[in-house]
């Protein structure tokens, strides 16, 4: 199979947009030469500063086993049936043994999907004045007609007229012009330079745009401005003419004039670089190209050996660059380019050094009054940076009040605003400002402080399904005791018909995920507000936890917001002793999550953990806590007193094909869906297995599974979820000292306070037999006596911490 190959390229949306033909030889008996067209997308990497291609399989426009095709022309033209620009692409179809000419215009859809809007068949080779404008509508002339058709037409029109001009107005309803001669009906000597308009076929005097007397050496421009006024029109126009000279013509007369170096202009482009900064780019025949600067009108630069010239924001950063495409001997179609636009963007490849952008003898000429344009623009591109500065200054001021005003309606605290002199305003109002009373700070809210209690590490976001997961790695700083963690998510403000706070389902999981077997814990269930988590603390030893929040996905999409800051808040005191009154409420700004529909259809959100199981990386212990705060957790517990237990591992890996986690052995996924799996075997007799999904149904089909592979000896029995919130042995233990310390001591002090009020009642005549008592009562500290009801209520509270306890040692047995 074949051989030729030839490319277009087109600027679309920031990327190259690259058309190719592909010959070859068809396999009937003439042997006749068959064509496919096709095209790409390459986008700029600024790591590689390279173009690269997007996706390697590319898409099919047209195929034909018995035809050549060529790519004639392409563009990109505004789709009045989409209203979007579209690239579009003329085909030309030429079979050996006819003489006609087959003709298809396509517009690009979709990245892999082709729409035709026109075909007909000329007995000509289409060559001059080819263009495709709004509709898309193809446009062009031959010998002494111009000719134009598109969807809406039926068939080719033809208009009988000389054309020099085919192109746009950019009137409010932008039209489609031709301007040329046309002979005059009385005298046929006599030729009018006209703008004949295709929609309506309605004419003008061509000198609205240019005088008569430079129409003979345009030979080509470019309308900045129109608009229509009693029956003419008011215009700025860009010409280039064969006197080597670039005009700007305003309502038709001369304003400026700027000398070409080059002769044979053939087509003019503006690019905008910076503020109020425009480029003027003139291509030329022979591969040459000049750059003006359009406010003072000066050579800019000009480049030589060029094969073509695009125009876009190909960096991404909101302003154009223009991509100069040099000849060169490589297959590779972007192989040696310029990528710049002459102020703080430049990127080269596949040219030395020494090859800078050649300067005419009237650029040389008018070399210091570009240089002083220069320092002028250099100088008020100064002041205007110091101006944004300071308002860049003052937005940040304000979103950060903003934040702090939005945290405390979050939290219903009521917001305490600061003096104006504080934010660096004055009153429009002869006032009085008052003492300052508003800078006072309340201590029982806090948006940020000077040692913050928790240290977050890093957030991460995921999309499974309809729900999105936030998660965020957390590391207490101090001493600080930290209680009732929760997370939320706050809309903007201006999103209408969704509520401020989405409701989350918040989880507290230790980190790693390796030690995340009974440290599930979900929260007590969604508020309309936020949901908080009673009776959570965070390490205070320097440990890390995760904290994940599960929200709906929807919400976020159908109302447009795609950032949205991610608030943690959590309860904190000094000491762990203090009392519950001094505990003050903190919220900290953890970042922005950004959602985005394209990325979630493609994937890049969604984990890759049961698809790559050997990956131990951060970013599959953050697919493993998502699932683990997404996915319902069923534990089942095996036990076979006469014999040793079955190998169950080993059964999900060899029977179901199931795969170990590397970030953590113990975990065991199923590649076919949403499935994790845990075996802990605590003896060899008993063993507990630990299994997370999404719905009974596909419980109950794993535990079908597993009961015909398990032997008659063996007794499977579901055990409860973990009641504690926490779950993990240190918190169990914790709180079974706490019992023991705090209720014993209270019981003490309330019996030995009530002793001593009595005490103190007690009259004169008495101190000497209380005395005694007191003595007698120092003798008895050793082994004081409490209230029966006080005791019975202590004991009954030491057994339930130790049961607890006990239950958390049992589910942590294997890893102690």
């Amino acid at each position: 199979m074949a051989a030729e190959r030839h490319v277009k390229m087109l600027a679309v949306k920031g990327d190259v947009l690259a058309f190719q033909c592909k010959s070859f030889s068809s396999k009937t008996r003439d042997h006749r030469k068959g064509s496919e067209v096709s095209f790409y997308s390459l986008s700029f990497n600024r790591d590689s500063q390279n173009f690269s291609v997007r996706d390697r399989n590319s898409s099919l426009i047209h195929k034909d086993s018995s035809a050549e095709a060529v790519v004639v022309h392409c563009c990109s033209a505004l789709d009045v049936q989409q209203r979007q620009k579209a690239p579009c692409v003329l085909l030309r179809l030429c079979k050996k043994r006819t003489s006609a000419f087959k003709y298809m215009l396509y517009s690009i859809c979709t990245s892999t999907e082709a729409k035709l809007h026109a075909e007909f068949v000329l007995p000509y080779e289409m060559r001059d004045n080819i263009s495709i404008l709004l509709g898309p509508t193809l446009i062009w002339s031959h010998e002494n007609s111009v000719f134009y058709t598109s969807s809406q037409t039926s068939g080719v029109k033809e208009v009988p007229m000389t054309v020099n001009f085919i192109g746009e107005l950019p009137l409010r309803q932008r039209k489609l012009v031709i301007q040329g001669a046309q002979n005059v009906p009385s005298d046929q000597s006599k030729v009018k330079n006209i703008l004949y308009f295709i929609e309506d076929g309605r004419t003008l005097n061509f000198a609205c745009l240019v005088p008569d007397a430079y129409s003979s050496v345009i030979q080509c421009m470019m309308v900045l401005s129109a608009e229509e006024v009693d029956g003419g029109l008011r215009s700025a126009v860009l010409a280039a003419t064969s006197m080597k000279q670039l005009v700007h013509f305003e309502n038709g007369l001369p304003r400026d004039v700027c000398l070409l170096p080059y002769e044979q202009p053939l087509s003019i482009q503006m690019i905008h670089t910076l503020k109020d900064d425009c480029l003027v780019v003139v291509t030329f025949s022979q591969g040459n190209v000049c750059a003006v600067w359009k406010d003072t009108f000066q050579v800019a630069g000009c480049w030589t050996g060029v094969r073509l010239l695009l125009v876009d924001d190909f960096m991404g950063c909101g302003t154009d660059q223009m991509l100069l495409v040099f000849e060169s001997s490589s297959a590779e179609p972007l192989s040696s380019f310029l990528l710049t636009d002459l102020c703080a963007v430049t990127y080269s490849c596949g040219r030395s050094d020494g090859e800078e952008p050649n300067t005419s003898d009237a650029a040389q000429e008018n070399h210091l009054l570009m240089v002083q344009a220069l320092e002028s623009r250099l100088q008020s591109g100064l002041n205007v940076l110091e101006d944004l500065q300071r308002d860049v200054e003052v937005k940040d001021r304000l979103l950060q009040q903003s934040l702090v005003a939005l945290t405390d309606l979050v939290s219903g605290r009521e917001h305490v605003f600061s003096s104006p002199q504080q934010e660096g305003l004055v009153s429009l109002w002869d006032e009085d400002d008052g003492d300052g009373a508003g800078d006072e700070e309340d201590d029982g809210m806090q948006t940020q402080c000077a040692e913050a209690p928790l240290k977050m590490h890093r957030v991460w976001q995921r999309v499974i399904g309809q729900s999105l997961i936030v998660g965020v790695v957390l590391t207490s700083t101090n001493n600080t005791s930290v209680m009732n963690i929760s997370a939320s998510i706050v809309l903007d403000s201006h999103q209408t018909g969704v509520t401020p706070v989405l409701n989350t389902k918040t989880v507290i999981l230790p980190y790693p995920a390796s030690d995340a077997a009974v440290a599930l814990a979900l929260a007590l269930g969604p508020s309309p507000v936020k949901i908080r988590r009673s009776d959570c603390s965070a390490d205070s030893d320097g440990s890390r936890l995760a904290l994940v929040a599960v929200t709906d996905a929807a919400p976020l999409l159908t109302s447009g917001c795609v950032r949205c800051p991610f608030m943690l808040h959590y309860s904190s005191k000094e000491s762990p002793g203090s009392p519950a009154a001094e505990c003050a409420r903190v919220s900290q700004h953890c970042g922005q999550i950004s959602l985005d529909l394209k990325d979630i259809s493609m994937g890049k959100l969604h984990p890759r953990l049961l698809q790559e199981h050997r990956l131990n990386t951060d970013e599959a212990r953050e697919d493993l806590l998502s699932l683990m705060a997404l996915l319902d957790v069923w534990f089942f517990r095996l036990e076979c007193p006469d014999h040793t237990l079955v190998d169950v591992q080993g059964w999900l890996q060899e029977s179901l094909r199931f795969e170990r986690l590397e970030i953590d052995p113990h975990f065991t996924a199923d590649p076919s869906g949403v499935r994790l799996f845990r075996w802990e075997q605590n003896s060899p007799f008993q063993g507990v297995l630990s299994i997370y999904c999404r719905d009974e149904l596909s419980l109950l089909h794993f535990l079908h599974s597993l009961c015909d592979f398990l032997p008659v000896s063996h007794d499977l029995q579901p055990l409860e979820r973990p009641r504690l919130c926490a779950g993990s042995l240190a918190q169990t233990l914790q709180t079974e000292i706490h019992t023991v310390t705090q209720e014993a001591s209270s019981a003490l002090r309330s019996d030995e306070g009530a002793r001593r009020e009595e005490a103190e009642s007690q009259t004169l005549h008495t101190l000497r037999e209380e005395w005694l008592k007191e003595r007698e009562r120092c003798n008895e500290r050793l082994r004081p006596l409490l209230d029966q009801t006080r005791y019975s209520r202590l004991i009954e509270c030491m057994i339930h911490a130790q049961l607890d306890a006990d239950e958390a040692a049992l589910m942590e047995a294997p890893r102690l």
